[in-house]
């Protein structure tokens, strides 16, 4: 089972969600779409694109500091833009951090650089 970064995943491995880069606020993964990720109408589900950007924006603020053991979804806005197609890939960032929460903002691209949708998140970290 690959891992995102050091954490373990089956539902991540099971959609097929893989990490590209990271750096502390910023992290990067990406998903290769297949006839399992498509909707009726032959497009990128939109839950895989959620799926996506969720896990990029909790890993961005997970990674922003070196004492955070993890971080649970408390809330997550998405806008879809455009269709989902190929290879989509998504990028989350940190804008702030307080009391124990993490906010953070990302979209998703198509393969083509065409934005597929755009992400506003806030987080509660744990601990390590």
């Amino acid at each position: 089972m690959p891992d995102f970064f050091g954490f373990q995943s089956p539902f991540l491995d099971t959609i097929g969600i893989r990490a590209v880069s990271r750096e502390p606020g910023r992290v990067v993964g990406e998903v290769t779409l297949g006839p399992e990720h498509l909707n009726s109408f032959g497009l990128g589900h939109g839950g895989v694109t959620m799926t996506l950007l969720d896990t990029v924006l909790g890993a961005a603020a997970r990674f922003a500091d070196p004492a955070t053991a993890t971080v649970m979804t408390v809330d997550l806005h998405v806008t879809f833009i455009g269709p989902a197609r190929g290879r989509v890939v998504g990028e989350g960032r940190v804008l702030h951090q307080a009391g124990g929460l993490v906010f953070c903002e990302g979209e998703a691209r198509s393969e083509d650089g065409e934005l597929v949708a755009k992400a506003v998140g806030t987080f509660k970290v744990r601990a390590g």
